[in-house]
């Protein structure tokens, strides 16, 4: 855990000192989000969304009267939800539905361009993803003799899921004053989420992650 902060405390602070070269009013903030987050893949079939949430800081670096960067370092809880397979036992058919939780210090680095000097931005840049804690809670439905028999069980994961994830961010934002912000951002994933075993077997479903968010932040 030390050694992600002092890398998104390193990061942060090269940009800055670049930055600072060319304008002296960089700022710095916090931000927090709710998103809407899923998986991609081709292992899941019947997907949906999960509710999360971000908090974090940024840095707010213009490079010039349009262009500015902004690293970030964020605490982010995403995921989603699935449907196995039905699989049938006997005279009796059992459903699946899985509820996956992954909580990520992510650290996105957004180039920001302001069209004509506006308060209006849209954004883009890489995205670095530190797993921090996975669990799936998984409902097991069984249909038999006109019954339904359900279960639940929660199993910890995070051995099944990579340490790194690696995507890129688009997004749109609108400073309201000096110090507000607010904006809307789309995650694409682009490294599988889920390990593989020695013998280079995939562990769990093929995925990637891929979420939706609206925040606000305040610079200082």
């Amino acid at each position: 855990m030390k050694k992600l902060f002092f890398i998104a405390a390193a990061m942060l602070g090269v940009v800055s000192l670049s930055a600072q070269e060319k304008t002296t009013s960089s700022q710095f903030g916090i931000k927090s989000s709710v998103n809407m987050s899923s998986f991609n893949g081709k292992d899941i079939k019947d997907n949906d969304y999960k509710v999360g949430f971000s908090a974090g800081i940024y840095g707010h670096f213009p490079l010039t009267d349009q262009f500015a960067v902004q690293p970030e370092v964020n605490f982010t809880r995403m995921g989603g939800k699935y449907k196995d397979e039905v699989t049938e036992v006997g005279n009796a058919t059992v459903k699946y539905k899985n509820k996956t939780t992954l909580d990520y210090i992510q650290v996105p680095v957004m180039f920001k361009y302001y069209p004509a000097a506006s308060r209006f931005n849209v954004e883009a840049g890489p995205q670095f993803g530190f797993n921090m804690y996975a669990s799936n809670k998984q409902q097991t439905s069984t249909y038999a003799n006109n019954m339904v028999y359900t279960t639940e069980k929660k199993v910890d994961v995070k051995d099944d899921v990579k340490n790194f994830d690696f995507g890129v961010n688009f997004g749109l934002g609108y400073n309201v004053t000096d110090n507000i912000n607010v904006g809307a951002r789309y995650y694409m994933g682009l490294t599988k989420i889920t390990e593989n075993t020695d013998n280079g077997t995939q562990v769990g479903p093929d995925v990637k992650n891929h979420s939706f968010s609206f925040g606000v932040g305040y610079s200082f």
